[in-house]
């Protein structure tokens, strides 16, 4: 990769990093993502980690409550559910969702030879659909079964930092 990639893809799993304080990755995370912003690159997630973050960012600070108080109070699942949507607001103004159809569907099913993982099958055909020049993951089985180029979010985060 000799030029600054125009188009990133990033994984369901670099934006839980960068959204849930407790993940240990969500230093590099931010950093990568600041280095994005200030290179210009289009940064990009598949429409379908929209569900599986306000799913998994409102789960995780119920059970952070839960652990901390012991129950889950009616107010904290709501304080939940309304973080859960304005990182969601906070995610369209950092990145473009690449929608979904049943070709992704028959694409992600492409891939089960490669990587079983329908979840990732589906980032895949993300990133085939949008003709992402990099996707950025944290999964190493993911990032070394791509077949697209894909890299780790320390070696994106580092790449960025050479341009």
């Amino acid at each position: 990769m000799s030029e600054t990639p125009k188009r990133i893809l990033v994984d369901t799993n670099v934006w839980l990093d960068y959204f849930i304080p407790s993940r240990r990755g969500r230093s590099v995370a931010i950093e990568f993502l600041r280095d994005a912003c200030t290179a210009q690159v289009d940064l990009l997630y598949a429409a379908t980690s929209s569900k599986d973050l306000f799913y998994l960012i409102s789960s995780e600070h119920k059970a952070w409550y839960r652990r901390e108080h012991g129950s889950l109070s009616q107010d904290a699942a709501a304080a939940a559910t309304s973080l859960a949507w304005d990182c969601l607001g906070v995610l369209s103004q950092l990145a473009t969702p690449v929608p979904c159809d049943l070709s992704d569907i028959w694409m992600a099913s492409r891939q089960r030879e490669l990587h079983s993982d329908y979840e990732d099958d589906l980032i895949i055909a993300a990133a085939i659909r949008a003709q992402a020049d990099l996707l950025v993951t944290n999964d190493v089985k993911l990032c070394s079964h791509a077949p697209v180029a894909a890299m780790s979010v320390e070696d994106a985060k580092n790449y960025l930092a050479t341009l």
